[in-house]
């Protein structure tokens, strides 16, 4: 079974619920759980926001694979050429602010932290102004029942062509061993890494890694 990929422009609230629940289940409901202080019905909802934000003015893009007989089994958002995450108010007012405000005050300035430290990093990384420049991997997560199919990869070959069309890098952060491991066999290059704060009430940091792959090339081929 070959997995099909389009971007969704105008989804539907169902859709996007069923979505959120199944990035939910992709990241086993432990999402950055840590900086959601444990809290497992906020999974769901931080995930959605990862979406609305996307769409709510145009400025990123959520893309769905399907499986035959199956459906939706994987979700995508990414942040083409001169948007970034969270880089507007419509997208904190679409649903972020509304999961951080349901988080203790130590955990809200803990997420304030992380995501401007995270993009600092990637700046350092990638260099001023490339990652606004290029096509940004915010979110993926396949199905657990659909995993090791080829889902996750077509998503990325999907907006890989879009990049490349676009004559822009792609690029993304990731932690852990087995993400890094992933992502270099998809092709992507380790720009950087460096160490990020740790969630309250832990000490210490963790690695996260900025990831590069140069769709922008003449000679790429997704």
């Amino acid at each position: 079974m070959s997995a099909v990929v389009r971007e969704v422009s105008n989804p539907t609230e169902d859709e996007m619920n069923t979505w959120a629940k199944l990035l939910a289940e992709a990241f086993n409901y432990q999402f950055f759980g840590s900086g959601l202080a444990g809290d497992k019905s906020l999974q769901e909802p931080i995930l959605k926001a990862h979406m609305t934000a996307a769409i709510v003015k145009g400025e990123g893009e959520i893309h769905v694979a399907e499986l035959p007989g199956v459906g939706v089994a994987g979700v995508a958002v990414w942040f083409g050429p001169g948007h970034k995450f969270l880089a507007s108010e419509e997208q904190h007012k679409a649903g972020w602010d509304q999961v951080l405000e349901r988080l203790p005050q130590q955990y809200q300035e803990w997420w304030d932290t992380l995501l401007k430290d995270y993009d600092a990093l990637a700046e350092r990384s990638l260099g001023p102004g490339v990652k606004l420049g290029s096509y940004h991997l915010q979110l993926i997560g396949t199905a657990p029942e659909h995993q090791k199919k080829g889902v996750a990869t077509a998503l990325m070959r999907y907006a890989e062509a879009k990049a490349h069309a676009a004559k822009v890098p792609s690029c993304l952060e990731t932690v852990g061993p087995t993400n890094v491991k992933i992502y270099k066999s998809l092709g992507y290059e380790v720009a950087g890494s460096g160490p990020l704060k740790a969630a309250p009430p832990h000490e210490g940091s963790f690695e996260m890694f900025v990831f590069v792959k140069h769709t922008e090339k003449d000679d790429f081929k997704p």
